[in-house]
């Protein structure tokens, strides 16, 4: 039951959207339990982001996770997370910033645990 919301600086064309998601979905599986079937990826283009009062090309990635997670799978997932973005859109590791939350309960399919 991941979410993952993410927010890039530049505009982003749906084919380069969809690698982006196809790409995400495949590595969910680093972190156990987790998986395509059962992760909802929001992509959001176009934001303004600023360093140092400097606008910058940067990328916002909101990892929200079902409970704990170990933090070695969280680790390879960041490092993959990392390449992929580096690789699809040219941004480089250093103005991608991802932040993982874990939540103790979570509602989805009507359902709520």
């Amino acid at each position: 039951m991941p979410h993952i919301n993410i927010s890039i600086s530049k505009p982003v064309d749906i084919e380069t959207r969809d690698i982006l998601q196809n790409e995400i979905a495949e590595i969910m599986e680093t972190i156990p339990g987790k998986n395509a079937a059962n992760t909802l990826i929001c992509i959001s283009d176009s934001c303004t982001m600023y360093r140092d009062k400097q606008l910058i090309e940067a990328v916002y990635i909101d990892v929200r996770l079902y409970k704990e997670s170990p933090d070695e799978s969280k680790k390879e997932f960041a490092e993959k997370l990392f390449s992929i973005f580096n690789d699809v859109l040219k941004i480089p590791q250093s103005n991608v910033q991802i932040n993982f939350v874990e939540l103790p309960c979570w509602a989805s399919n009507g359902n709520f645990f």
